[in-house]
């Protein structure tokens, strides 16, 4: 899979559904707009923000689930 390639452009619903069952795990985020901002969620169901562009709700996530910064 190339660096820009997402499970989630390629299969949403499956991606979606993986993680909608996983217990409380950090096993999926997402970064979705949500008038004119971005509202970024973990799996977890512990962690949610809104922020200004998607690039932060990014690096946000990736702070909550201890993943370093690319």
């Amino acid at each position: 899979m190339a660096d820009d390639d997402s499970a989630l452009h390629e299969k949403p619903l499956e991606f979606f559904a993986s993680i909608a069952n996983t217990g409380g795990d950090c096993d999926g985020q997402a970064i979705l707009p949500d008038n004119g901002r971005f509202r970024a969620w973990c799996s977890c169901g512990n962690w949610s923000v809104e922020v200004d562009d998607s690039e932060d709700g990014l690096r946000l996530a990736r702070i909550h689930t201890g993943s370093p910064p690319h």
